[in-house]
């Protein structure tokens, strides 16, 4: 597979998943140019480790194994270590459809906002969106309007909206 191919299939991921250029640079630690290069299949060398970590950023790990992987299950297993009261599946729907907490949730919510990888929250977001047919941009604005709210320092949230 050429660097073309791969810029292709992380535009329509990208999108797929509702972040923009600069969210998606912001989240993987490269520029907004990097990502725009890629995207056109005109990047130099990227290295590997690089490429991996924005593939895994939309929702796409470069290195998976064929299985198809359920972001939802693996965000509320993150989201719930060491918690006495769990998150559940419609919990976390609920959040990220109304960008509403729930009550008695809050630490849950901290965790997925402050601690949880960008290629979970991508993925449960592609999956979610899927789901109920609607665009995953909003999705992402709903958690950014919860990071806003619960004043989370991670600077990614603040290029989403």
């Amino acid at each position: 597979m050429d660097i073309s191919t791969i810029g292709a299939i992380i535009k329509k991921e990208r999108t797929a998943c509702g972040l923009s250029q600069k969210a998606l640079a912001e989240a993987s630690h490269v520029s907004r140019v990097t990502i725009v290069n890629l995207e056109k299949g005109k990047v130099g060398d990227i290295g590997a480790v690089k490429l991996a970590q924005i593939a895994e950023n939309v929702g796409t790990p470069l290195f998976a194994t064929g299985k198809k992987m359920d972001f939802f299950k693996m965000t509320l297993n993150n989201v719930n270590t060491s918690y006495k009261k769990t998150m559940s599946i419609s919990d976390l729907e609920k959040l990220m459809l109304s960008g509403k907490i729930p009550p008695g949730l809050e630490g849950q919510v901290l965790h997925l906002i402050d601690e949880t990888p960008t290629s979970l929250v991508a993925g449960a977001i592609k999956q979610l969106a899927a789901k109920k047919n609607m665009q995953a941009k909003q999705v992402w604005k709903n958690l950014a309007q919860v990071a806003a709210q619960i004043q989370t320092p991670n600077k990614f949230w603040s290029s989403v909206g």
